[in-house]
């Protein structure tokens, strides 16, 4: 041992002589530190990150707390069976600090990268510490004097919170963030809020490492980034490659491909938008409905294709399925539109932008590709046989395994009220202007049959053009219409209509999310809920296994609408799925209050609405 304690000072000392490579530095130092046994431990399944970003002067102050036990190849000081030795454990607090939080994270002043980073504090806290919900707690509680040193932490269940400071030429500069902290777990969920000196607050939610994030996003900076997203969506996902390749098989003239492209991107943008703006259901059944759509729409063209290609209706069937392939587009979104700041809807353009670039990039290849191939290689109907049929082979197969998924969700229909039917007119005008803009397509195809002179072709397109601007205007105003008739007869009724903005899944009005800590179920449904508990799942669960750290990692701070949906489809063990709604409910709230989540005056629900409208916490939503 002392032997490798020699090699490891004289490999310290090289590196930080050098400047390089600071992170060997720092775990060597913290060897070194450290007792002589080695105590590594396995990754963590999931890490839950909570940040605060916040510029103050001439100063940027770092927020930053995680589970002690994703801080790997460190040896804390213990006492006891497993206690933290809290009176020993600061140097090694501050240490493990840098290297696997300071070290991890970098931080931008416009394209500046900040440096000298100083660890103001690194304190040790209990998991049920509720610091973190704020800036100030947080900033209060790190630069307190800690947790007594006799507290009984078990080291496991302990939380480091840490201050970084970095010096900063001015608080109101744009600030970036490039986080590397994935490797802390498996799955590692960062919740990071920044607080802007002259705006509302920014909060993000991601999963392992986004990149570069823009922390309040110029808009050129919002349009550029989602531009490029939506160009490499279409190269990632080969499912709609494959459509638009079964679409231009056929094709040969210019004219024809220029109408189906055409009227395939108006139809997936009207559905973006749509679903963008909350007009899509948000049932867990809906995305994967969609994806066996999209393999039945790649099928039935591969079929025409082989059968009878029917070139001169095709832009309708384009236009059809190009619905169906816009929410497709729109799932791509759910994870990423929160990094658009407040160009929301500059954001969901450039999406649109990118993907029509990048649907002309692969038709630009796909094209002269199939046309050298049928002229030189194959016969052009037998090419168009061959190509389609390995096509609809792979859509087979895709459609069986997507509607073998689809069979596990259980589909939740919506309540038929006035914002139900409010939103169904909305959706009917947006249909109308779609299918106006459509007709103009097909009279701009077949201008050629326009009898008379060319002042006679120019006064038909005027005209043409003419009833498809006033049409709009007037479905737009029917959509204006209902929706105003629509919040009247709803809070007539004490209904509260979907936030307004982006769907569900991009920002649901901070004012209709409730915390599980506000009272969600009543007493007698967690009654009801442990008799169902101890009935169906005691033989695999305990009620220890369900409550704790383990839940908290797993599920706090989601929607209570993915606990329900994963307990009702894959429990109990033995026979998911099989019980009544009513005993799926109440087990959910029998759960919560193991948790500590205390129960109120108002039952809980299945519908998925008021799931969604819940978040698992352990502080009502308006105390964060």
């Amino acid at each position: 041992m002392g032997l490798i304690r020699s090699v490891l000072r004289t490999v310290a000392s090289s590196v930080t002589r050098r400047g390089r490579l600071r992170r060997v530095a720092l775990l060597a130092a913290l060897i070194l530190a450290g007792p002589s046994r080695a105590t590594a431990h396995e990754i963590p399944a999931t890490v839950l990150v909570r940040m605060f970003v916040k510029p103050d002067g001439r100063t940027l102050r770092l927020l930053v707390r995680v589970p002690l036990d994703a801080m790997r190849d460190v040896e804390f000081p213990q006492r006891g069976l497993g206690f933290l030795d809290l009176a020993r454990a600061d140097v090694v607090l501050r240490d493990a600090a840098r290297l696997w939080i300071a070290d991890g994270v970098e931080l931008f002043e416009g394209s500046a990268l900040l440096r000298d980073a100083t660890v103001v504090a690194a304190r040790a806290s209990l998991s049920s510490d509720l610091a973190f919900r704020t800036y100030d707690d947080a900033l209060r509680s790190v630069q307190g004097a800690g947790l007594p040193v006799t507290t009984d932490v078990p080291w496991k269940q302990a939380m480091l919170d840490v201050l970084l400071e970095y010096p900063i030429s001015s608080a109101t500069s744009a600030f970036s963030v490039r986080p590397a902290l994935a490797h802390l777990g498996v799955r590692t969920t960062t919740v990071l809020r920044f607080l802007p000196v002259n705006s509302a607050e920014r909060a993000f939610e991601y999963v392992g490492d986004p990149g570069r994030v823009a922390l309040d996003p110029r808009w050129a900076q919002a349009a550029w980034q989602f531009v490029q997203q939506g160009f490499l969506h279409i190269f990632g996902g080969i499912d709609h490659l494959l459509f638009l390749l079964c679409l231009v098989i056929p094709l040969r003239r210019f004219r024809d491909l220029a109408v189906v492209i055409t009227s395939f991107t108006i139809a997936h943008s009207v559905t973006l938008v749509m679903s963008a703006a909350g007009y899509a259901p948000d049932g867990l059944w809906f995305p994967p409905l969609i994806e066996v759509l999209i393999a039945v729409s790649i099928l039935y063209m591969a079929i025409e294709n082989i059968v009878a290609p029917k070139v001169h209706r095709r832009w309708l069937i384009a236009g059809g399925f190009g619905l169906i392939h816009g929410f497709g587009f729109s799932f791509a979104l759910r994870d990423t539109l929160q990094f658009a700041g407040s160009h929301l809807y500059s954001a969901l353009a450039a999406f649109n932008v990118g993907v029509e670039l990048g649907q002309l990039v692969a038709l630009a290849v796909a094209v002269p590709v199939l046309a050298l191939l049928f002229r030189r290689v194959v016969a052009e109907r037998m090419g168009v046989i061959v190509l389609s049929a390995l096509v609809a082979h792979t859509a087979w197969h895709w459609m069986l395994d997507r509607g073998a998924t689809l069979s596990l969700y259980r589909v939740t229909w919506p309540a038929f009220d006035a914002v139900f039917l409010g939103n169904v007119m909305r959706v009917m005008v947006v249909l109308l202007v779609l299918g106006a803009v459509l007709r103009t397509l097909v009279g701009v195809r077949r201008k050629r049959a326009i009898a008379g002179t060319h002042a006679a072709q120019i006064a038909h397109g005027v005209r043409s053009t003419g009833s498809a601007v006033l049409l709009a205007v007037a479905v737009l105003g029917g959509m204006f219409g209902a929706r105003v008739a629509g919040a009247q007869i709803a809070s007539a009724r004490g209904a509260r209509l979907p936030g307004v903005g982006f769907a569900p899944w991009v920002a649901v009005a901070q004012d209709s999310v409730r915390s599980t800590m506000s009272g969600v179920y009543t007493a007698e449904q967690a009654t009801k809920g442990k008799e169902v508990f101890n009935g169906m799942c005691v033989g695999c669960h305990t009620s220890v296994s369900q409550s704790g750290p383990d839940f908290a990692k797993r599920w706090m701070g989601k929607l209570l609408w993915e606990f329900y949906a994963y307990v009702s489809k894959l429990m109990p063990d033995s026979a998911p799925a099989t019980l009544s709604e009513d005993e799926y409910v109440t087990g959910t709230a029998y759960v919560l209050k193991l948790n500590g989540m205390p129960p109120g005056e108002r039952q809980l629900s299945a519908d998925t609405l008021v799931l969604q409208r819940v978040r698992i916490d352990t502080l009502p939503t308006g105390d964060r």
